[in-house]
């Protein structure tokens, strides 16, 4: 029985070291995590991975890609097991940057790439933060979202292009709900399996008077799986706090939840071919 398992979170790494303490604290709660693999996003300053790795001392494998200020795309994967081949990716389409959208094309988004293998399964992961749409209309006419949909087409082209044996995970922080043409392009484009779509958690938590329109699910962890095998996968949405804290302010670590994802798998290959079995927690 092979086994494989992942957390994906958006950590609200604001720059110029205004969330150091948090994100150490945060860093050291996740350290905790039973997760095969952590990906992190918008972490926006290059000494916060450094510090965030030295505070994971259960992850001892580590990938991020220097840019000038920040890893691009603010992008960072930490691991229990060596990463085969890790890379970057940037988005073709990112805006520009005298926009309200500077922050996202400076970061330089795109998606980063990594290989495991778990017995004589390969297993690909790739994890990636979009464009944020600031005015949150997802429609095919408005143009964030229409930026979002190049940058969608990008993902689905990097997913097809994985190996047909290897299973394929796509997770992090895509910025748009599951009502979302966006969605559904990414999902029906590479026969992607959603393990918690039909849970009501949200993965994003707003602070407090911002529009209860954002109390919703922006962040993903999709599975494309090969045929010829049984896998078992489950997920769930995972507030990220420190419960060591007495005040709930300082409890507080980041504005997103952490999803997490658990595949099992029969090394015998399955003969009708069929997919694996979808569960939740």
């Amino acid at each position: 029985m092979g086994e494989f398992s992942l957390l994906s979170l958006n950590i609200f790494g604001i720059p110029f070291f205004l969330g150091w303490e948090r994100l150490r604290r945060l860093a050291r709660v996740l350290d905790r995590s039973t997760a095969t693999v952590i990906c992190l996003q918008e972490v926006q300053q290059h000494a916060y991975t450094s510090m965030i790795q030295r505070n994971l001392p259960s992850y001892p494998y580590h990938f991020s890609e220097r840019h000038i200020y920040a890893p691009k795309g603010g992008l960072a994967m930490y691991s229990r097991l060596p990463l085969v081949g890790p890379r970057f990716e940037v988005y073709q389409e990112r805006g520009v940057f005298l926009s309200i959208g500077y922050s996202d094309y400076a970061l330089y988004k795109g998606i980063l790439s990594a290989c495991f293998e778990v017995g004589e399964q390969t297993i690909i992961v790739l994890t990636t933060h979009l464009n944020a749409n600031y005015g949150g209309v997802w429609h095919p006419t408005n143009p964030l979202a229409l930026l979002e949909r190049y940058q969608v087409k990008q993902l689905v082209r990097a997913i097809h292009a994985c190996p047909e044996e290897a299973l394929v995970i796509a997770c992090g922080d895509l910025n748009f709900p599951r009502n979302s043409f966006l969605y559904e392009e990414l999902v029906t484009q590479n026969n992607l399996l959603d393990p918690l779509a039909g849970d009501p958690r949200p993965s994003y938590r707003p602070f407090p008077l911002v529009p209860a329109k954002w109390n919703v699910s922006l962040d993903y962890v999709l599975v494309r799986q090969p045929l010829q095998k049984n896998f078992q996968i489950r997920g769930d949405v995972v507030e990220i706090s420190d419960s060591a804290k007495k005040f709930s302010i300082q409890r507080f670590l980041t504005d997103h939840n952490a999803l997490t994802l658990h595949v099992s798998w029969d090394d015998s290959p399955d003969p009708k071919g069929e997919q694996g079995e979808q569960t939740q927690d």
